[in-house]
């Protein structure tokens, strides 16, 4: 079960729904993609970027891969967070909005690394404020 707020401006409804993933060396890279859901907008905002307690003294670079297509060649990654347990084991991003798909990459150490935020819908024409329950 998840739980998602609906709220409204005027027309528009929005959807968030909590969103994670983990890195690591088994696991160097995920891709969001919205799920499917009728014709809306979505966005991802990425707030936090941490180690997982098992995450050796090591540095850690998380980067976003820029989209494979033939005009991104010359594009290279950017990096998000560059961690060490002992120095700075997480960051919190404020404002990070990204539109998918994206590629996250564990580009340096071995992890894990855990990324959260949240998956934002945006429709025309819903309900108005309000908690509902959104099956998995």
């Amino acid at each position: 079960m998840n739980r998602s707020r609906t709220s409204s401006t005027s027309e528009k409804a929005t959807l968030a729904l909590l969103w994670g993933c983990e890195l690591s060396q088994e696991k160097p890279t995920w891709t969001f993609r919205p799920r499917k859901v009728g014709k809306q907008d979505c966005m991802l905002l990425l707030s936090t970027i941490c180690l997982g307690e098992k995450a050796k003294e090591e540095m850690n670079l998380v980067e976003i891969l820029p989209p494979a297509s033939q005009d991104d060649r010359k594009r290279k990654p950017i990096t998000l967070a560059s961690l060490r347990a002992s120095v700075l084991p997480m960051v919190v991003l404020a404002g990070l909005e990204l539109s998918p798909p994206v590629t996250f990459q564990l580009r340096a150490g071995s992890g894990p690394v855990f990324l959260c935020g949240q998956e934002c819908y945006e429709k025309k024409g819903g309900k108005r404020g309000g908690v509902s329950e959104i099956p998995s």
